[in-house]
């Protein structure tokens, strides 16, 4: 425990700040030494804890607070005295974690300043410190060495460094587009400035439009405060916009006119508020022939899809599967301190034959469910019941086997699903194969009659 004593500084937009000294006082008691403060006007110290109080969207000191934010290094905890959805959801997307709903969450709340008081969580950090809580979303960190993955990644890189110009992600559901939207976002030179993301299925066509733009007070029935919109709140960083594919048609124009323009209004408002956010947008959907069908704006499409990416599913990533399932297993032996060995070679031809409808996603959650039900440190076959059996039974090309000498046949086989009859026909068929269709010369290599070779090849059987 620290001896000596944690300064906290009391930011409200109300006066009554007394179930936070409550709280405090509390802590205090435990033998925490804490010293706070409520000054008036805001400034950041080092080391230092600070607390802000807001009640409303509507608040002065959300708004004078958020543009300091950026450059701000302090551990800064919110707490909300109602539990307003709105509220906590809008200040989450400003880039503020640590919320607490009082009187709800009291205990939660002393519970958390002891632990960042004892562990020293609340020392303001360096640069290079801040800089390394980017490393998990970052471009020279994504898993995956394949060829196609390799150019991916270079042109991610490649944007991100030398512009800020809007980009495009393409990809099957699973391949990481969210994860990629955020690491260009990181590996740029706007890294600092908010990464502010939407999936735009997640939220019904009535309240997208006031959760992009934001809203005035009165604007519509229950708009009682101000709310700043997704546009604002990422400011000069970048606003990903996932499942842009599945936007109306009208929200597409007004999404449209905000891009040209690099202005919006809020709903109810009549001044043009300037943007400056870099837009990177996600689908799983061809928009292409979205846009061939009248069912995505053309115009749009133009604006956003200044830079393309496609992200390769993980069937086209064959060198990549083993490397990012060791990763996972890495991974989730540490979140639940186990020490699972890596994948075996039974599994290693069960998992380079399965198609990955999912992609990565698919992998990485079938990892963690093996992991955090492996008993002995070993996985199986049988771990991964839950996955579809329909595997390839046809030879696979790995990466690592690219030129196989002449007389060797490779039969990376499902043995859940290949039976011997089925295994004794493919071998017969790649048999063959290799002696260029000779059946006699087939059938004095196989050990059987010229009879038996047709029966075994004949496609009735």
């Amino acid at each position: 425990m620290n001896t000596s004593k944690v300064n906290i500084k009391i930011y409200s937009d109300n006066e009554d700040i007394s179930a936070i000294n409550s709280a405090l006082r509390q802590v205090e008691l435990e033998s925490v030494p804490i010293a706070f403060t409520n000054p008036k006007a805001f400034a950041a110290e080092d080391d230092t804890i600070i607390i802000l109080q807001i009640d409303s969207l509507a608040s002065g000191l959300l708004n004078e607070v958020f543009p300091i934010k950026r450059d701000v290094k302090n551990k800064i905890i919110v707490v909300i005295r109602n539990n307003n959805a709105l509220l906590v959801s809008t200040i989450a997307k400003m880039g503020l974690r640590d919320i607490f709903i009082f009187p709800y969450e009291i205990l939660k709340f002393t519970s958390y300043i002891k632990e960042i008081v004892s562990d020293g969580l609340y020392k303001t950090t360096d640069e290079e410190t801040e800089n390394s809580n980017w490393d998990k979303f970052n471009l020279t960190n994504i898993v995956g060495s394949s060829e196609k993955f390799a150019r991916t990644i270079e042109l991610a890189k490649k944007v991100s460094e030398q512009s800020t110009s809007n980009i495009l992600i393409l990809g099957e559901t699973g391949t990481g587009k969210g994860l990629f939207a955020r690491a260009i976002h990181n590996h740029g030179k706007n890294r600092k400035q908010p990464f502010v993301d939407i999936v735009c299925t997640a939220i019904p066509e009535s309240l997208l439009e006031s959760e992009l733009f934001g809203y005035e007070a009165g604007a519509f029935t229950n708009a009682r405060t101000r709310k700043l919109g997704l546009f604002e709140i990422a400011g000069d960083g970048t606003l990903f916009l996932d499942e842009i594919g599945d936007m109306s048609l009208a929200l597409q124009a007004k999404l449209l006119r905000a891009i040209e323009k690099k202005v919006i209004k809020r709903l109810g408002g009549l001044n043009d508020i300037p943007i400056n956010s870099r837009i990177i947008s996600a689908t799983n959907k061809k928009i292409s022939q979205m846009v061939s069908e009248g069912l995505f704006r053309r115009d749009l499409f133009h604006r956003l899809n200044v830079v393309t990416i496609e992200l390769p599913p993980l069937r086209e990533r064959n060198e990549d599967i083993i490397t990012l399932a060791d990763f996972f297993i890495s991974e989730f032996n540490r979140s639940f301190n186990k020490s699972v060995k890596k994948i075996s070679k039974e599994l290693k031809y069960f998992f380079l034959g399965y198609p990955w409808p999912g992609n990565v996603r698919e992998l990485k959650n079938v990892i963690e469910r093996a992991v955090l039900l492996s008993d002995d440190g070993d996985l199986r076959l049988s771990d991964f019941s839950n996955l579809s059996n329909t595997v390839p039974a046809a030879a696979i090309n790995l990466a690592l086997d690219k030129e196989l000498p002449e007389n060797v046949i490779r039969m990376d086989l499902n043995f859940g699903t290949t039976n011997l009859k089925k295994l004794t026909k493919f071998y017969a068929h790649q048999v063959l194969e290799k002696t260029g269709g000779n059946k006699s010369q087939t059938a004095k290599l196989l050990g059987i009659s010229r009879p038996k070779l047709d029966s075994l090849i004949s496609k009735k059987k």
